[in-house]
């Protein structure tokens, strides 16, 4: 197996397979770091097959709800009002309970006029609970609603309308989560690997050959695959009775990292 199949394959085979680390051994340090860019993209990778799998069936079914039952709205620089003439209504979801509440007519609000909703709409006010007891709001006269710019006299909200912003958010949502999940996981890999090296420094005062930081760093992060390899296992595949994920991923990777070390070091002369 040459060196760019043990790279490409080290999430399964740094498990067991002692090439991955000797190719690691022999390499400088980017190989490390691109090897936790790469963990960093299939991670990307495994949270957007988690979101489409799990998640965004049921906000499809929540917008595609709201949508139809959302009573229209006409927006006006004066604020809004109710197409239909109504003055109240409410927006009660079968599964969820009271999502937002509408009261054309009031001006303000106290906590228990939110009962169990989310949003309160007023004419000229959006409130929204941002914690336990506590109310947020946003004014939506013209003003305030985008501070210098030019906006239409009238704009009507329908469900169709409400649909249309759901998917042009879910468009940018695609492309926003991926490089966020990217970044940050190569950040905190790169953070985690640095902590292991200290114990990969430890690892190599017992080694017979003392390998510099660059090749101590590279395996490290190939044997902190371990860890990573189970935690996704466990995302993706929920096991049960798997207790202590922290502790075992910890001893997992310094297993795997005292079985690296031991693989690539030369054997005691012998007397």
């Amino acid at each position: 197996m040459n060196k760019t199949l043990t790279f490409f394959t080290a999430p399964i085979t740094a498990l067991f397979y002692p090439p991955v680390y000797r190719d690691a051994a022999k390499s400088s340090a980017g190989r490390g770091v691109l090897y936790l860019l790469y963990l960093a993209g299939l991670s990307a990778v495994f949270v957007m097959m988690a979101l489409s799998a799990k998640v965004m069936p049921q906000v499809d079914a929540f917008a595609d709800w709201a949508g139809k039952n959302m009573p229209v709205l006409v927006w006006t620089p004066d604020g809004l009002v109710m197409e239909n003439g109504q003055t109240t209504a409410a927006l009660t979801h079968p599964k969820y309970g009271t999502i937002a509440l509408f009261d054309i007519n009031k001006t303000n609000i106290v906590p228990a006029d939110m009962q169990n909703a989310y949003v309160f709409i007023t004419a000229k006010k959006v409130f929204y609970k941002s914690g336990p007891g506590q109310i947020e709001t946003r004014d939506i006269t013209g003003p305030n609603v985008a501070p210098g710019q030019q906006l239409p006299p009238r704009v009507r909200f329908t469900g169709d309308v409400i649909g249309k912003m759901y998917q042009n958010i879910k468009k940018a949502m695609g492309l926003i989560v991926p490089i966020m999940v990217l970044f940050f996981s190569f950040i905190l890999f790169l953070m985690i690997n640095l902590f292991y090296s200290l114990a990969g420094l430890l690892f190599n005062l017992m080694r017979v050959e003392k390998l510099g930081y660059g090749a101590i760093f590279n395996l490290t992060c190939f044997a902190t695959t371990g860890a990573f390899t189970l935690a996704w296992v466990r995302l993706l595949i929920p096991v049960r009775g798997l207790h202590g994920m922290f502790a075992l991923g910890v001893l997992i990777n310094l297993g795997l990292m005292f079985f690296a070390f031991r693989v690539t070091d030369k054997k005691p002369a012998q007397a």
